[in-house]
């Protein structure tokens, strides 16, 4: 959860707290008028995205400085808030996906789905949980045949193999 969404989420908790209903009325205001502006912010960045990547695949530059038209990605501005936008929410879907996973595991263990050992399950779940600060630092996943191809790539295999023995 972002710090701005940890923000909205405290100040109306905070409003349950407050005894002075003036003062519950400021924070539940402060605190609705902030997520408006996180709404709004994430909502530009998101069409700013979206703009970017029309401008990389299909617009050209055309003028007096140019014999023929140039691929307007050469000439694009540089959009910092923009890119440090994206690569937070980008991190934080990739911790949530991680999470989700992790949370999957250990509740199909805990529900019967899964015949293995408490140590072995408890590993797996770790280790899941694991690559949150492995790829903290990372852009982008590591391409090192971990990614999600590979894992349907295996679910496919192992298909593949149990039909083979008839299960």
């Amino acid at each position: 959860m972002s710090k701005t969404k940890e923000l909205v989420v405290a100040g109306h908790a905070l409003v349950k707290e407050l005894h002075c209903a003036e003062s519950a009325a400021l924070v539940r205001e402060l605190a609705m008028q902030l997520d408006v502006q996180c709404a709004r912010a994430d909502a530009l960045a998101v069409e700013n995205v979206g703009l970017n990547k029309f401008i990389d695949d299909e617009c050209y530059v055309y003028g007096p400085h140019y014999v023929e038209p140039v691929d307007a990605a050469t000439e694009k501005p540089e959009t910092p808030a923009t890119d440090r936008f994206v690569a937070e929410m980008k991190a934080q879907y990739r911790a949530e996906g991680i999470n989700y996973a992790a949370g999957r595991c250990a509740a199909a263990f805990n529900h019967g789905f899964i015949d293995k050992p408490m140590k072995e399950v408890g590993d797996v779940v770790r280790m899941i949980l694991d690559t949150k600060a492995e790829l903290a630092d990372s852009p982008e996943p590591a391409d090192d045949g971990l990614s999600g191809d590979y894992a349907e790539k295996s679910l496919k295999d192992w298909e593949e193999q149990l039909r083979e023995v008839g299960q």
